[in-house]
């Protein structure tokens, strides 16, 4: 695949062809300095460089090559969202990153759209990305997912008893068990799954002074465990992973990260799916008062750092099963991503029917009402991160408002929380 760009060479613009191919092994030193221009590894940092080496030894790497460089990287990996009581398949952008000589080339573009085509072949029903800003991937028909909530807090307010049980310690010897543990954790709505164990072992590799602590069964199942970054004597710790096969379990987690209060100050968590964390913290409005502007402030804080977007449209709908009252109607779509890559466009008139079994049928009901959507506002819609009524006043979604109340009844299912960022 050739792709015109326009580059600026010693203050002039210069014309290049860039060609876009699979990543292959001759090209890592490549995109070796590409990450660290981006600051994703640091110069001389051995654990940076294996981590890397780890990442990409697995997914699916692109790579657009300048005079035979390897100047931009794109990476996508096979996974799953659990859909209210279903698993539904998502390919996930875990990488898109250009180098200081070839940005606003278009090259991450070319290779995002390149991500989502193979995506779409492969059979995934839906994409992810986290993103670095909310805009960039609007584009791509992407529609921002659900906040998640990130907590620091001192441990020893924690409302839970110090357990008696002792701990195993975990490394990065151990990425295999916890990736097991991660695939088969205890799942809520809009929860993920990446496919390969090499994406844990690097992301564990990149963590610096990593703990990590867990519970076996008497099988010497790995059951719950935390794994994360210690900073000082004191802390922040951050818990940058948590899992546990039963909800009762995190209790003891918790518990675990109490007994550290003899020596930490303070912890940095993100809030589990199905957990309000608040619930556990003993007055946590007035250690917020009583630590503003301390390295170890108790705070609460919450964004989206990831979008969806459907690519099999009829492979998403009918994975919402509603029990309630049928829905028929006119979907009148809209994909931005016309523009860039057709072949991933789902635009188009279908008749979609929400019911015990959904479907989604091309043409028009002369006899149905109709929704005009992007897709970007129909995937936030059916993952649950907003009703409809609320998107017709916030995104890019129109209907008759009996339509509108109907969706919202019909697609009233949790948050999505996902439990796993990429």
């Amino acid at each position: 695949m050739s792709v015109s760009a326009v580059l600026t060479v010693n203050g002039r613009l210069a014309s290049v062809l860039m060609d876009i191919t699979a990543y292959a092994p001759e090209h890592l030193d490549d995109v070796r300095r590409q990450w660290l221009e981006t600051g994703w590894i640091d110069h001389g940092n051995d654990q940076h460089a294996e981590a890397q080496r780890t990442w990409l030894s697995m997914g699916n790497g692109s790579v657009a090559l300048i005079d035979g460089h390897a100047e931009a990287f794109g990476h996508w990996t096979p996974g799953a969202i659990w859909y209210v009581d279903r698993p539904v398949s998502l390919a996930a952008v875990t990488a898109i990153t250009t180098s200081r000589v070839a940005r606003r080339q278009g090259m991450a573009t070319a290779l995002t759209a390149r991500a989502l085509l193979e995506g779409k072949d492969a059979g995934h029903t839906v994409a992810g990305l986290g993103i670095f800003d909310q805009g960039f991937y609007d584009r791509f028909g992407f529609g921002t997912a659900s906040y998640e909530h990130r907590f620091s807090f001192d441990p020893a307010s924690l409302k839970v008893e110090v357990s008696g049980s002792i701990p195993v310690r975990l490394s990065v010897d151990d990425y295999e068990e916890i990736h097991a543990l991660l695939l088969r954790r205890h799942r809520s709505h809009g929860a993920v799954t990446l496919d390969p164990p090499e994406l844990v072992k690097a992301e564990l590799l990149w963590t610096e002074s990593p703990f990590g602590l867990g519970f076996r069964a008497k099988d010497g199942r790995l059951t719950h465990f935390v794994y994360g970054m210690g900073k000082g004597e004191s802390g922040p710790y951050t818990v940058q992973w948590l899992a546990y096969e039963e909800p009762s379990q995190f209790r003891e987690l918790l518990s675990l990260i109490r007994g550290l209060s003899d020596q930490v100050a303070s912890v940095v968590m993100w809030e589990p799916p199905g957990i309000q964390l608040q619930d556990f913290i003993d007055r946590p409005f007035r250690q917020r008062v009583r630590t503003t502007k301390s390295d170890h402030e108790t705070s609460h804080r919450a964004a989206a750092f990831t979008q969806l977007r459907i690519l099999d449209l009829e492979a998403a709908m009918a994975a919402r099963s509603w029990m309630g009252p049928e829905v028929r109607f006119n979907l009148s779509l809209r994909d931005p991503i016309d523009a860039i890559e057709p072949a991933v466009s789902i635009a188009g008139d279908y008749v979609v029917t929400i019911g015990a079994e959904s479907g989604v049928e091309v043409g028009t009901d002369s006899e149905a009402p109709t929704l005009q959507a992007s897709v970007n506002a129909l995937t936030r819609l059916w993952i649950g991160v907003r009703d409809a009524s609320t998107l017709a006043v916030s995104d890019d979604l129109d209907g008759s408002p009996e339509l509108l109340a109907r969706l919202d009844a019909a697609f009233g299912i949790p948050e999505p929380r996902q439990g796993w960022m990429y």
